[in-house]
């Protein structure tokens, strides 16, 4: 009889500890729900913000990216128009009237000419110019200047449509119609732009 209560107390003992168990398990269990839960809102609320500033940010690129490609395609237009002008600026100089002509030639022979020596270059179609006489000017043009008008015409014609090289014993200058736009162009583009389209453009 002894016996029988003891196993029952123990049963009793272990059903009240199993009880106990599961409660402190359930408790546990609950507290760890409600701990993941609380960390899983607070990683969706970190998620919805850095979604938020990545849309802000992608807006931002958006409008970034539209703005440089309308500047892009600005700048385009207006690099058209500046080529144009250079190409106009170049056609003017092709059909300079002989006097202008004259006096451009003779400017940059006599700022080029370095020795008066020089042999001169020039375009098939403007040879006759410079042997019918023109060629006699350079000379008087350059003494007048202080130096040896000694010019002479080289039988081979210059591989540009307009201007005129200077072959020197030690360097040759071109005073091409060409180059010497490209020159100016180098020097001169943003006050052409300027003049073209104000100062907004850099």
């Amino acid at each position: 009889m002894a016996a029988n209560k003891i196993i029952e107390k123990i049963q009793q003992e272990a059903k009240q500890n199993a009880a106990d168990i599961r409660s402190a398990a359930e408790q546990k269990a609950a507290a760890a729900k409600a701990k993941i839960m609380a960390d899983a809102e607070e990683q969706i609320k970190t998620i919805e913000a850095s979604a938020a500033i990545d849309a802000d940010e992608a807006g931002r690129r958006q409008v970034l990216i539209a703005e440089l490609d309308t500047r892009k395609k600005s700048l385009g237009s207006k690099r058209a128009v500046i080529e144009k002008a250079f190409a106009v600026a170049e056609d003017a100089l092709a059909q300079l009237p002989e006097d202008k002509w004259e006096q451009l030639i003779t400017n940059i022979v006599v700022s080029a000419s370095t020795t008066g020596t020089e042999k001169l270059q020039v375009p098939a179609q403007d040879a006759d110019k410079y042997k019918n006489g023109f060629l006699a000017k350079l000379n008087a043009a350059l003494a007048k200047a202080g130096k040896k008008g000694g010019l002479t015409l080289s039988n081979l014609p210059a591989a540009f449509k307009g201007g005129v090289m200077l072959v020197g014993e030690t360097s040759d200058y071109d005073g091409s119609f060409a180059t010497l736009l490209e020159d100016i162009r180098t020097r001169e583009e943003k006050n052409v732009a300027d003049i073209l389209f104000g100062t907004e453009v850099k």
